[in-house]
């Protein structure tokens, strides 16, 4: 199994040997970069093993910069992923699919929409997942027939998160918790009236209809992910309905993990009912050299990241793809050298993305 430095000089030894190409044949006309070359060589690799058409939905959630300048929501799972979908999967036949997963999350009336879209054209449809698939992305990894894991990826709870504005800035807050507080004001102020002075400057940001919307949110979450379970992976066990419900329970309640953000792993999956089928890549069971052809394809996106300005990809490796991108200031450097980002100097690292120097 390669490392993501080995797969960063691949990359980089690729575009120098591209860069020289171009200077002995000027003219030639616009290359695909070696980055986008490697990483579709890597996805196709993955297709050759599962004899499965592979597409990737991957976002790069993990730099700060690029969150800050896209926006959170052109990061997370949106409606505009439809397109994205529809672009990338156009060419590919009706039957099975494989989805390669890496998001945050985002919205779940959008994932619904790509629930839909894809159970139109493919089935079975399996979601693998390479390192993190939380929140709205767990519960479009729920929807598939099976989940294949690499042994260190997680999955995340369920629970909604709503956008509340607290003192003028507009910050996320678990739904189970808002309702926590609603009903913790209530019995303090009913046991004791004096109670309600300290109260009411909180109960007033929240407004009046929120403590609805969020038992709204949490219902639709658990909805759908349970009607998707019953309908796919757990489709005719005689326990389905039980461990769908075992499932959403545990998942889509906050008060069991305290922390939107807390990892969900392949054992705790497989505890939850024996009716979900969840694959853990490094399983003998597991497809011979399967684990090791989506790290390499993971590596490949991560330097992808790395060296460019894009923060969404949705590909298939035969170029069909839907890739959204931030402008990044290229500096030239003062003395003679490899640029960053460029053959010679190995790719930012994903903790140099979160914290770019200053």
């Amino acid at each position: 199994m390669a490392t993501r430095d080995q797969i960063a000089r691949e990359i980089n030894q690729l575009q120098a040997r591209l860069n020289q190409e171009r200077q002995q044949r000027p003219g030639q006309g616009q290359q695909v970069p070696a980055q986008d070359r490697v990483r579709r060589d890597k996805l196709k690799r993955i297709e050759d093993i599962t004899n499965i058409p592979l597409v990737l939905y991957a976002t790069d959630f993990l730099s700060s910069a690029k969150v800050a300048q896209a926006g959170a929501e052109e990061v997370q799972i949106n409606l505009r992923d439809k397109t994205a979908f529809l672009e990338t999967t156009q060419n590919i036949a009706a039957g099975p699919l494989d989805v390669m997963l890496h998001s945050p999350g985002g919205s779940p009336t959008a994932t619904e929409s790509i629930v839909t879209l894809l159970r139109n054209r493919f089935a079975p449809i399996r979601f693998i997942v390479p390192d993190v698939a939380k929140s709205a992305a767990t519960m479009l990894a729920m929807s598939g027939n099976e989940i294949l894991m690499v042994p260190s990826a997680e999955l995340g709870p369920i629970d909604p998160q709503m956008l509340i504005t607290r003192e003028g800035r507009t910050v996320s807050a678990p739904a189970q918790a808002i309702l926590d507080q609603f009903d913790l004001a209530s019995n303090e102020i009913l046991n004791d009236q004096r109670r309600l002075a300290v109260w009411l400057p909180i109960l007033r940001d929240l407004g009046p209809s929120l403590r609805q919307e969020c038992l709204n949110a949490i219902a639709l979450s658990k909805t759908l992910v349970k009607d998707w379970l019953q309908r796919y992976m757990l489709f005719g066990s005689p326990q389905a309905a039980q461990d769908a419900d075992t499932v959403v329970n545990y998942l889509g309640n906050h008060n069991n993990f305290l922390a939107h953000s807390r990892r969900v792993g392949i054992q705790d999956l497989l505890n939850l009912a024996a009716g979900l089928k969840v694959t853990d890549l490094s399983a003998p069971t597991a497809a011979p050299g399967l684990l090791t052809a989506v790290m390499d394809a993971y590596w490949a996106l991560d330097v992808t990241f790395g060296m460019t300005g894009a923060f969404k990809i949705v590909e298939h490796h035969s170029g069909h793809a839907y890739i959204q991108q931030i402008q990044v200031q290229i500096v030239v450097p003062q003395q003679p050298g490899p640029a960053m980002g460029q053959p010679g100097q190995p790719p930012l690292s994903r903790q140099q993305r979160r914290h770019p120097p200053k």
